[in-house]
């Protein structure tokens, strides 16, 4: 019997995680915030724009979770619960509250140029 078969010239996707993390995931999540104000502020409440903004923060969590907490926690095995926290907290939960924050600069810099 033959041995297990290398995969020849495939890419690691760990390589490129501290783009993913330093990068992808906070854009994501300023832009989650961003949106998720939007709908709360608008007053426009149907039921498909709800679900979409009920869909858009349910994949904000699940971003945090998995792919900043979780990856973090499995590549850094040594990281104390605090550590891991704080990190969540820099590429997840800051990025979201700066969408928010960009929404509400944009609504007061248009309310003042009326």
């Amino acid at each position: 019997m033959s041995g297990p078969v290398p995969a020849g010239g495939s890419l690691n996707v760990r390589s490129y995680g501290g783009f993913f993390l330093v990068v992808v995931i906070p854009i994501v999540h300023a832009t989650g915030g961003f949106f998720i104000l939007d709908f709360l502020l608008s007053g426009n409440y149907t039921w498909g724009r709800t679900l979409r903004t009920f869909v858009l923060f349910m994949s904000n969590l699940v971003l945090a979770y998995e792919f900043v907490y979780r990856d973090l926690q499995a590549r850094h095995t040594d990281w104390s619960d605090q550590r891991l926290l704080k990190s969540v907290l820099t590429y997840s939960v800051f990025p979201f509250c700066v969408g928010m924050a960009g929404l509400v600069l944009l609504v007061v810099a248009t309310r003042l140029m009326k």
